[in-house]
């Protein structure tokens, strides 16, 4: 006989390949063995699995089974390798718990780690269901990270929620206390996604640390105090009469005085005294120490302005605005809160053209106190404060408090600390998904997978209405915070779940509101109410918690400008000037609005509007063309014949002087002169007209007895044409008698640049109504072809002059001021001469005078052809200008000692003086009070320049610009809010972007300067959404989060920055995302048809052949490497598992299973399983779990009912295992699988520390004993049927063997040992119903039952016909020695085969049957016999055979080889 011999060296299944092909060293099946083998030897050994064993210490006592929990599950598992720990989940929906449990590989001991036994599924927080399993979970550094795609991701510190679970002991049975046991867990304080901070923070500023009057922007006025005679060191009293101070806050506190004088030509001189306070102090008065004297104070009592002098103020030149945002115990920080306002203190409003800026507008800050502290969040450690200015985007940290200090800070400093990452800005929210399938770490990151986000919104239920509201302005000069006019605001609305996921921006046509100019001395809010009928609001069942306002306005920014003066253009447009330094606040085409009228403070409430036509750095030559002088004579009116003056005729005609008499005046006339007629009587004073061409016509006349004319009575006769005819208000020249006198004047036309071109530029615009009521208007009293100059400030009280002058005289005013020579105005009586007043330099000499220049500032302006007008007390003035017609030095003036002593100046005028409201008459004796109260000076311009004065409140414009910027943003501008506040009334918007100043001018820049920090709109922004929000799932897009570096450094898994790119999208053909997993620096993407290798923090580069180089990259994820091959891993994430390198996964949709290695992936399904897998793959429904035991060195993965092992050493599937775990999990070599939601560890004893040391029993898995079998084949020459006589196997005693060929079904039940082998012969099968084969010889029938008789258990049946001779009984009680082997009787019922009993008697035409039951046989059934094939049958027949070997045994038991004794039964 031949021997044939089976090893197991291939050590795996083929279940593939016929019965007849499948290869010697593989097998058809294993169940619950493993198998070692060596390379290159026959040596391969087979032995029983390990079983498992349930961990359950308590520590000191053990868990109840399952926990006491009913069918308990576990959903999830991870090992924490640097911590020997593992962590499940479970759940039991009919106990209604949710646990997270921990198992210590060091000490044994499980322990409860958090716990949901809430009584009702409704409001259990963990939320687990058996039908979601946990596949995405990792541990960071103590913090468990996972998700369900069923609740939120969430997160817990281990330790922290451990210290809650056990308090009073471990138990499930007990929810979870967190913070010291203070509270059970929420939602809250386990989502990934961490609460956003709502309060706003308010933020006071003031303007002094001292207070009260006398500091800040309060001063006090003293009463009149003289500094004149005092230096430095003096001690000066200083009271005042109101605004009592606090005498101890003044201690040494130094002060700066200021007064100012207002000079004669309206200029103001300032003086300045510093000091410090001590000595006494009392409320209203106290002692200064002078530190420091302006050098030109006056030796006289003035009131002066006094505040104490403090540092400089804080955040000047910026608007500050504070937030805060909250840092949780494992270093993740919340969003920021939505920033306060900006903070301002602002001036007294004063925007003069010569300073070119608004002193409204420079901040006073000195302290800003933050208030309305929110309640901190559970978890929170600490609170850190920020800074933010409108000049930039950083974010600076100010203060950090702890959770445990008292929230309280006043800021005085404009020190900041820290800056916050910039990005910070941009993270309205953290968008981490609502719920994620997929989680894995890479590059310290979170990222999720195949996620939900967004909600549903329907827009048409956004009920947003706006209304513009009004208040009065308080305190007119002083800033108040105000919405600007003359823009259009759109109110839009986001919600908020409960953790601060926001909605893009809602708007409606209903939320604009805009604020017309009318309104801009007004202070302006915005209501915004949002109907709480809006369906997204958690009050009527949405998903908002709470909502949010944002506000967009386009408008570009703008500036203000104060005008200085205005002219009329010679188009009729009007120039204006401005300073210089406010150029650029201005383009030629924008527009400018007027907002305060000139000169006063009444706000511009009509709309206007003036396009800018131009625009000029110089002034226009226009503007810089004036007359000049040239000659001034007397002259005669020649009105003989055809009168020379003819009312509206150009032709003009009159007697003057002769070349020899006055060449210069004979020589004047030109195209570019000018001329004008005064009537030398008074009463008269023509306009200047143009002359076009003319002079002297050749002819001279005599005229004889005229004074005035100065030599022998000859004159020229003079002939013009002029650019227009005799206007209506020259009449007079008509009414000339022949040889009238007239003064005559001529002018040239020159260029002049006037001091008040110098730093200024202009501006044209085509004026309206509104600009001449309210610019024009205020100075309506201007002479139209002279421009006042100056003012002389005249004395009014000169008690102190004696009336001692000659009659004629009489002293109508003086001026002195600051040390100055006396400048003394004397009036000539009418009845005297020709001189009209005298100038005196009083007790001093010119030369005095002149050195002076405070005296020469009007002395100078004293010339020919200048103009002056007297002012009285009563404000009225001369009613025309008189002009200067002569000048005379001369002594003829009061020589009193003491009094007027030398050099005066007299005045010839143009006409006799006649102010009607001089008293001709002055006062008798004693002392003289002037009636003038001062003299304004004029100098002459061309006809039509008018200019007027600046002022010192002057009119402001504020321009336009046609750029549109901010498109779609919307800012943030108010709390978080509830969604209860939704549909409350009278809820005014906390939000502004200007001062309003209640004279109409609005501002919102430092300063009002160009390019200055302007308040803004706001920090942070949102935007709507161009297509409908709705919840989506991203089934095939990944995001991951911010960086993770150490707990107690940076922590940002929280953080889901919106605005910066942190998603990746697979093509989404290959289906929905299932499972990511790191290898090493990639990121392994597993979709439902195709698998990915995604470079993370790198990137490819291709070459031209299509190989990549890997770059350095900052991009978290970058390229996407498909792996070759058509595969996913379908919709089961749970059967994945992973050892080194090596992934392993199931693949449901193409029915196999697969092995992601460094070749690649790999079909390990159809390592001779295909036909297997692909049956087990289809038919199965439920989860697919795999786990990696190390141990072992294989795969497992359970599919169903059923679960298969795939080894690496052997490249193929080793064996089946009967039980099925819920998960599994390897740690430290040891493999762990879960079932009824405990732990069991696959080990060989109990505990491998003990001595002795006590096994676990083999293939006993949760407490049930299961066989280990493994089913070689033999079948070599397979084409012979061979007879296979005997059995023989190496290995431990134990196994038992069943086999079967093509043809025969036999066993080996017992064995005896030969030569180390255990061996015996193989017999058949004993014959039951189930293996009885009618084909075989042993089988026979016998004919239909007849008659029927029963005795007890013995039945006896008629056989018509006879009974078979083959047939064989035995009694009941064989012969001493012998072994009952009895035929056994069958009939049919039907067509089921069913054993009767054994034959015990046989007659001639009946058998007696010993009945295994009495009732079943019927008259007509079918009668058959079988032979008992185990003793019939010796050796088996077939082409080959399948041997299962099978071990009951729970001790180990090895099996190397099983052998056969063949010969060949036929060819």
């Amino acid at each position: 006989m031949a021997k044939l011999q089976h090893t197991f060296l291939q050590g795996k299944m083929n279940k593939d390949l016929d019965e007849r092909l499948v290869p010697n060293g593989q097998y058809r099946d294993a169940s619950n063995v493993q198998v070692s083998t060596s390379e290159g030897s026959d040596v391969g050994s087979v032995e029983n699995i390990l079983g498992n064993i349930l961990k359950n210490s308590k520590g000191g006592a053990t868990w109840d089974p399952t926990f006491d929990l009913t069918n308990p599950v576990c959903i999830g598992v991870v090992k924490d390798s640097q911590n020997e720990k593992i962590y499940w989940f479970l759940t039991s929906s009919a106990s209604n718990v949710d646990a997270i449990i921990e198992f210590d590989q060091t000490t044994g001991v499980v322990s409860p780690v958090l716990v949901d036994a809430r009584s009702s599924a409704l409001t259990r927080v963990l939320n687990f269901s058996s039908s979601h399993l946990i596949t995405g979970v990792n541990i960071l550094e103590g913090l468990l990270y996972w998700t369900d795609n069923l609740n939120e991701p969430r997160v817990i510190n281990i330790a922290t929620f451990k210290d809650g679970s056990e308090q009073g002991g471990p138990s499930l049975g007990v929810t979870t206390r967190v913070y010291g046991a203070a509270r059970d867990f929420v939602a809250s304080d386990i989502t990934v996604i961490i609460d956003t901070p709502e309060t706003v923070l308010t933020a006071t500023a003031v303007p002094s640390l001292i207070g009260g009057f006398g500091t800040g922007i309060t001063p006090i006025t003293t009463t009149a105090v003289n500094f004149g005679t005092s230096v430095v060191t003096n001690v000066v009293n200083v009271s005042w009469s109101a605004q009592p101070i606090t005498p101890a806050l003044w201690t040494n506190k130094r002060a700066v005085l200021t007064a100012q004088v207002v000079q004669e030509d309206e200029t103001v001189d300032k003086y300045q005294v510093t000091g410090r306070f001590a000595g006494t102090i009392l409320g209203l008065s106290a002692d200064l120490t002078i530190e420091s004297i302006s050098s030109d104070t006056p030796n006289t009592a003035l009131a002066w302005s006094l505040l104490l002098i403090e540092d400089e103020p804080i955040f000047k030149n910026d608007f500050p605005r504070f937030s805060y945002r909250y840092k949780y115990t494992d270093s993740r920080y919340s969003t920021y809160a939505p920033f306060s306002l900006a903070t301002f203190v602002p001036g007294k409003f004063e925007y003069l053209s010569r300073d070119g800026f608004n002193e409204g507008m420079d901040d006073h800050t000195r302290k800003i106190t933050i208030g309305n502290f929110p309640s901190l969040p559970d978890g929170v450690v600490s609170i850190e404060i920020l800074y933010k200015g409108s000049r930039s985007t950083n974010i600076y940290i100010i203060e950090t408090f702890s959770a445990t200090d008292t929230l309280a800070l006043d800021i005085t400093s404009s020190v900041l600390g820290p800056i916050v990452e910039s990005a910070q800005l941009l993270r309205l929210f953290d968008i981490v998904p609502r719920k994620a399938l997929a989680q894995e770490i890479i590059g310290n990151r979170i990222v999720y997978g195949n996620y939900l986000q967004n909600y549903d919104v329907t827009v048409g239920s956004i009920n947003l209405t706006a209304a513009a509201v009004n208040d009065t302005h308080s305190n007119l000069y002083t800033g108040l915070p105000s919405v600007k006019t003359d823009r259009d605001y759109q109110l839009g609305v986001s919600f908020l779940d409960e953790f601060g996921r926001e909605s893009p921006v809602f708007t409606t046509n209903t939320a604009t509101v805009s604020f017309d100019q009318a309104n801009a001395s007004n202070v302006n809010k915005i209501e915004p109410i949002l109907s709480s009928t809006t369906a997204a609001l958690s009050t009527n069942g949405g998903w908002a918690t709470h909502f949010k306002y944002y506000i967009k306005n386009n408008t570009p920014e703008y500036y203000n400008l104060a005008l200085d003066r205005f002219y009329d253009a010679e188009d009729g447009s009007v120039w204006l000037s401005f300073p210089s330094a406010e150029r650029n606040k201005l383009s030629e085409g924008q527009y400018i609005r007027l907002k305060k009228q000139h000169d006063t403070s009444v706000p511009v409430v009509i709309n206007n509007r003036y396009k800018v036509t131009g625009i000029e750095n110089e002034a226009p030559d226009y503007l810089t063309n004036v007359k000049s002088v040239i000659a001034r004579v007397n002259g005669l009116a020649d009105m003989d014949g055809t009168p020379g003056f003819i009312l509206g005729n150009n032709s003009v005609r009159f007697l003057g002087p002769t070349r020899d008499n006055n060449e210069n005046f004979f020589n004047s006339f030109g195209p570019d002169s000018f001329i004008q007629f005064l009537n030398s009587t008074g009463g008269g004073r023509s306009a200047i007209y143009s002359i076009l061409e003319g002079g002297p016509n050749g002819s001279r006349e005599t005229v004889v007895n005229n004074p005035v004319l100065p030599i022998d009575g000859e004159y020229n006769i003079f002939e013009l044409a002029l650019s227009e005819g005799i206007k209506a208000d020259d009449v007079w020249l008509t009414n000339l008698t022949n040889n009238a006198n007239i003064k005559i004047v001529v002018y040239e036309k020159i260029q002049r640049p006037l001091p008040e071109f110098q730093g200024r530029f202009f501006v044209k615009i085509n004026p309206d109504a509104a600009f001449k009521d309210n610019v024009n208007a205020a100075f309506s009293a201007a002479v139209p072809e002279l421009v006042l100059d100056t003012k002389l400030q005249l004395d009014t009280n000169i008690t102190s002059l004696n009336q001692n002058s000659p009659a004629e005289y009489f002293v109508v005013g003086w001026s002195y001021q600051n040390g100055s020579a006396p400048v003394v105005v004397y009036k000539k009586l009418p009845d005297t001469g020709d001189v009209d007043f005298v100038l005196s330099a009083g007790n001093y000499n010119w030369g005095a005078v002149e050195s002076d220049p405070k005296a020469r500032k009007f002395t100078d302006k004293f010339v020919a052809g200048a103009a002056f007008k007297f002012e009285y007390a009563d404000g009225t003035a001369s009613a025309q200008p008189y002009t200067i017609v002569n000048i005379t030095p001369t002594l003829d003036v009061p020589n009193t000692p003491g009094f007027l002593t030398v050099n005066s100046y007299s005045y010839t005028l143009d006409r006799p003086f006649d102010d009607t409201q001089y008293d001709p008459v002055p006062p008798s004796g004693g002392s003289v009070q002037a009636q003038f109260t001062r003299m304004q000076i004029f100098r002459e311009r061309l006809t039509g320049d008018q200019e007027v004065l600046s002022s010192q409140n002057p009119a402001v414009f504020e321009t336009e610009s046609d750029e549109l910027a901010d498109i779609d943003l919307y800012y943030e501008v108010s709390d978080v809010l509830p969604a209860s506040q939704a549909g409350l009334r009278f809820q005014y918007l906390n939000w502004f972007n200007c001062y309003s100043f209640g004279n109409g001018v609005e501002s919102d820049r430092i300063r009002d300067d160009y390019n200055a920090t302007v308040i803004g709109k706001g920090v942070r922004v949102s935007s709507v959404l161009n297509e409908p929000y709705a919840e989506e799932r991203l089934g095939s897009q990944m995001i991951f989060s911010g960086i993770f570096n150490s707990i107690s450094g940076v922590n940002n898994t929280n953080q889901f920055l919106a605005a910066e790119n942190i998603t990746k999208t697979l093509n989404p053909t290959y289906g929905t995302l299932q499972k990511l997993y790191a290898r090493d620096t990639d990121l392994i993407a597993l979709c439902e048809d195709k698998c990915f290798r995604i470079l993370a923090n790198k990137d490819a580069l291709y070459n031209a052949d299509g190989s990549t180089n890997v770059t350095a990259s900052n991009n978290v994820l970058g390229q996407t490497v498909p792996f070759v091959g058509e595969y996913g891993i379908s919709k089961n994430p749970e059967s994945f598992a992973s050892f080194g390198f090596r992934t392993y996964f199931a693949d449901k949709a193409r029915g196999t299973i697969l092995r992601l290695s460094r070749d690649g992936l790999t079909d390990i399904g159809g390592k001779d399983m295909s036909f297997y897998f692909q049956d087990k793959l289809r038919t199965s429904t439920g989860a697919f779990v795999g786990s990696y035991d190390t141990d072992a060195s294989s795969y497992n993965v359970a599919i169903g009912t059923s679960n298969t092992s795939f080894k690496e050493s052997v490249d193929g599937w080793n064996t089946t295992l009967s039980y099925v775990p819920e998960a599994g999990v390897s740690l430290n070599n040891r493999y762990y699988t879960f079932k009824s939601g405990e732990l069991y560890e696959h080990a060989p004893y109990v505990d491998p520390t003990a001595d002795p040391l006590v096994a676990i029993p083999r293939s006993n898995f949760y407490g049930a004993q299961y066989n280990s079998t493994v089913t070689p084949i033999f079948n070599d020459a397979p084409t012979s049927i061979k007879n296979f006589k005997t059995l023989s196997y190496e290995g431990d005693e134990g196994w038992t063997a069943d086999v079967t060929t093509n043809m025969q079904d036999g066993e080996v039940t017992s064995w005896k040992k030969k030569e180390s082998l255990y061996f015996n012969f193989i017999k058949g099968k004993a014959t039951t119903v189930t293996n009885i084969d009618t084909e075989e010889f042993s089988t026979q029938g016998l004919g239909n039952a007849g008659a029927i008789a029963i005795n007890g258990n013995e039945v006896t049946i008629e056989i018509a016909g006879g009974i078979n001779s083959s047939l064989q009984a035995n009694t009941l009680t064989p012969p001493a020695g012998e072994t009952a082997s009895p035929d056994i009787i069958y009939y049919l019922d039907g067509t089921t085969i069913v054993k009767l009993g054994s034959c015990i008697a046989i007659n001639e035409n009946s058998i007696v049957v010993d009945a295994l039951q009495t009732g079943g046989v019927g008259l007509g059934d079918f009668i058959l016999f079988g032979k008992d094939t185990e003793v019939n049958t010796s050796g088996l027949l077939g082409y080959q055979a399948t041997v299962k070997m099978t071990t009951t045994s729970s001790a180990k038991k090895e099996l190397f080889a099983v052998n056969s004794e063949i010969f060949i039964s036929s060819e």
